[in-house]
């Protein structure tokens, strides 16, 4: 193969190969790792009505976050999908519903020692530029880097029953999330609790 030349790279090309990583990142994406408990003996389609903890694990104050209205919305959709009616927490429901989200930065990626080449070779008189010696060579030229904080989020969303107080039924969505998606959060909930009902013990349109 004969000596390539490298001259300026156009604009479209550098498009095309932005356009490429983006494609590549995309199909790179993975769908939440969904993890699902029960109790032992539970039985949910007994229940008819459910309600929200007065105070959820996605809220910190004396106030609802924008994250507890989400999931509150989401998840009533999914309940009234499958047979439950939706009543005040004070009109002592067959289930209450918690929410908890965690997220966690962890480190991926290495480092190791980075080789270049260089033209040039020792001739019989030391260093030169042709002449005598190896044309070309390999040699060290340092450290390369691919270290990157990766923010892993898991969003947990429990069915307690209400007369004893106990957590019959439990999800777990747990995914890699971008920056983009933990500060426009909304859509990556939708998503979460669409993948957790889909394992729900009842199905939507079953009762």
């Amino acid at each position: 193969m004969g000596a390539k030349s490298f001259g300026r790279v156009s604009k479209g090309s550098l498009t095309l190969v932005a356009g490429t990583a983006c494609l590549l990142l995309a199909a790179c994406a993975t769908a939440p790792v969904i993890h699902t408990r029960m109790a032992v003996g539970a039985n949910l389609s007994g229940a008819h009505t459910f309600a929200f903890v007065r105070h959820p694990g996605t809220d910190h104050g004396r106030y609802k976050s924008l994250t507890t209205q989400r999931l509150e919305r989401d998840v009533t959709q999914q309940m009234e999908a499958r047979g439950y009616s939706l009543v005040a927490a004070d009109a002592e429901p067959d289930l209450l519903v918690n929410f908890r989200v965690r997220t966690r930065d962890h480190i991926e990626g290495g480092m190791g020692p980075a080789f270049g080449g260089y033209w040039g070779g020792f001739g019989p008189y030391g260093w030169g530029w042709g002449g005598w010696g190896w044309p070309m060579g390999w040699g060290w030229s340092g450290y390369y880097g691919d270290v990157r904080t990766v923010t892993s989020a898991a969003l947990t969303i429990s069915v307690i029953e209400r007369s004893n107080r106990s957590v019959i039924w439990s999800g777990t969505a747990s995914q890699d999330v971008s920056q983009h998606e933990l500060y426009h959060p909304d859509r990556s909930l939708d998503e979460a609790v669409n993948q957790i009902f889909a394992h729900f013990p009842v199905a939507a349109g079953a009762r």
